[in-house]
């Protein structure tokens, strides 16, 4: 059994695939187009640490960046440093998840 018009809807589609593949760049000798500035970030993000993602972090919600931290007096960046490495502890052996943890102590 033939089903009619099967074989213009499949000819329109593969028209339609090839026209979207051109506008895209897709396809093409010159390959895909890419924000190159938005892979070199992507790239040297994942290639962070764990330490390095969680320093990171910490230095955000301070407000703060390495030159900063750098600028300091070496007894406050001193102290600076200790709140970093005890956070770091906490998170990287997971008992900053456990911290406020609700338990059931009713059973």
């Amino acid at each position: 059994m033939q089903i009619n018009g099967y074989n213009g809807y499949s000819a329109g589609l593969q028209g339609q695939t090839q026209a979207a593949t051109a506008r895209k760049g897709w396809g093409t000798a010159a390959g895909p187009t890419t924000d190159t500035a938005a892979v070199t970030d992507f790239l040297a993000e994942a290639k962070k640490t764990p330490a390095e993602r969680i320093r990171d972090d910490w230095l955000a919600r301070h407000k703060m960046t390495e030159d900063d931290l750098n600028a300091m007096p070496p007894e406050k960046r001193e102290a600076m440093e200790k709140e970093f490495a005890e956070e770091l502890k906490r998170k990287l052996t997971g008992q900053d998840a456990k911290r406020g943890a609700v338990m059931n102590l009713t059973a």
